[in-house]
């Protein structure tokens, strides 16, 4: 199928692909929108010198999309990438020898897209030493089937940018746009980024996730808990016996006027349950 066809048909139902947890997990943090990268200093700092300390107390990391703010290509992890995009090539570089270390290190490390690295893909896998998960994914821990998306599937009332992901998802799409230079590809995602904090400037714009559609979800995967990111309105959404849980994005740039947002969601073996718990990692 063709991008264009691709935006208009209809949208696919979702499979949901299980995931079980290793016996030996205990712990479990996840974490989403952290959007890094070289515009975001402080952000992807924090977040490197938290790979290297707290988050090692977890048995398995859950990254649930934008781990990156934008993600050209794999091949921004090439030697040669520095010479076209030196800030963001370096940037990655770091981001990807930092989640290295932490896989080095004994802990699992999953990730899923996001709207922002849907071009993640098998060097990435290769170079950090993760895996690319499924969106949406059931994961079975302490015998708890939860439901982990970036989130952005729910938000059926924008249908321009369901449109858009339907487009960039498509795989002809995305062989077409990695087959162009990097550099092309840089200047490709200033622009979008640029309409995308343009269009996110009008409170109009702020989609969320839809409350009958994360239901249906939750009963089509046999789940009663819903984990997802994307929207940036952290909130623990009780109905019917059902949670939907919003995780907070990072942002440790803002004007210091504003407090920076860097939290994990913490998931503990408790006996035959599963403690949960919020912690900062600034």
């Amino acid at each position: 199928m063709s991008a264009k066809d691709a935006a208009h048909a209809p949208r696919p139902e979702p499979a949901f692909p299980s995931l079980i947890a290793l016996p030996a997990w205990r712990r479990i943090a996840l974490v989403s929108d952290l959007h890094l990268g070289a515009q975001a200093p402080r952000t992807t700092q924090t977040f490197i010198a938290w790979l290297a300390d707290a988050a090692r107390a977890a048995d398995a990391l859950f990254i649930l999309g934008d781990l990156f703010e934008a993600w050209i290509g794999d091949d921004l992890l090439d030697p040669a990438a520095l010479a076209v995009a030196p800030d963001d090539a370096a940037c990655a570089q770091d981001i990807a020898g930092a989640l290295r270390a932490y896989t080095d290190s004994g802990c699992a490390l999953f990730v899923q897209h996001g709207n922002r690295d849907f071009l993640l893909g098998e060097r990435f896998q290769q170079a950090t030493g993760a895996q690319i998960l499924p969106d949406p994914v059931v994961l079975t821990f302490q015998a708890e089937r939860t439901l982990l998306t970036h989130g952005d599937q729910l938000c059926t009332a924008d249908t321009a940018y369901q449109q858009f992901r339907a487009t960039v998802r498509n795989a002809e799409w995305q062989r077409q746009v990695l087959a162009q230079p990097l550099a092309a590809r840089v200047q490709q995602a200033r622009a979008m980024r640029a309409a995308s904090n343009a269009a996110q400037a009008r409170p109009e714009n702020w989609a969320d996730a839809d409350p009958a559609e994360a239901r249906r979800w939750l009963a089509r995967a046999a789940c009663t808990w819903m984990i997802h990111g994307h929207t940036h309105r952290p909130r623990n959404h009780w109905q019917g016996g059902e949670l939907r849980q919003v995780l907070s994005d990072w942002d440790c740039d803002a004007p210091h006027s504003a407090p920076p947002r860097a939290q994990a969601l913490w998931l503990g073996a408790q006996g035959q349950g599963i403690e949960v718990s919020s912690q900062r990692c600034d």
